[in-house]
């Protein structure tokens, strides 16, 4: 599975040197809050901050639509209460967003679905960090709403929230399920030209 990151990541890259679509780079924190329900699975309670990074291709579908895909790696933490242990769990993302423009160009709406693929992910108790990699699902299904504002030399803020559709920790248990849901505030920079309807 992380091949596909790479080839998504090759396909953004020669895209951008090959069309009339716009390639981007952003980073920024994530504000992840592990949601669970049902008995036996551990109490993540509190909202932990992570790291995210990645690139975009905004590849245009209309008047004032765009097709983005992505490529991102973040980085999320969680504190399980049960155990007093600390979860890091890594990700490469790959969404797809439907974006909407205004007439300027400068501020965008989207939506749409996103997959991530498991990297690593590592628990800290104390003094001991404990690979996890095995307990925790390798993909997981998302679906994320955002907004982009454009300034006039192309730096772009972005904020999103994302939920997650599918359990994070592997369980035995059918009444446990655990999901991701979180805040993305990002940084970023547009190459290309902006393009006013």
């Amino acid at each position: 599975m992380r091949y596909l990151a790479a080839a998504v990541l090759a396909l953004l890259i020669a895209g951008a040197a090959s069309s009339q679509g716009r390639f981007g780079i952003k980073a920024g924190p994530v504000f992840n809050y592990l949601n669970t329900e049902g008995e036996n699975g551990g109490s993540f309670s509190d909202v932990k901050t992570g790291f995210t990074f990645g690139f975009s291709y905004a590849l245009p579908a209309g008047k004032r639509f765009t097709i983005q895909p992505e490529l991102n790696y973040i980085i999320l933490y969680s504190d399980e209460s049960l155990t007093s242990s600390t979860f890091h769990l890594d990700y490469f993302q790959i969404p797809v967003l439907l974006k909407g423009t205004n007439a300027k160009g400068d501020f965008s709406f989207y939506a749409g679905p996103q997959l991530s693929i498991l990297a690593h992910a590592t628990s800290k108790t104390g003094s001991n960090n404990t690979d996890i990699t095995t307990r925790i699902t390798e993909t997981d299904f998302a679906g994320l709403v955002g907004l982009e504002y454009v300034t006039p030399i192309n730096i772009t803020l972005n904020a999103r929230y994302t939920q997650g559709f599918s359990n994070v920790i592997k369980s035995e248990f059918d009444t446990f399920k655990s999901r991701h849901q979180y805040i993305t505030l990002t940084l970023g920079y547009l190459f290309g030209k902006k393009k006013t309807q």
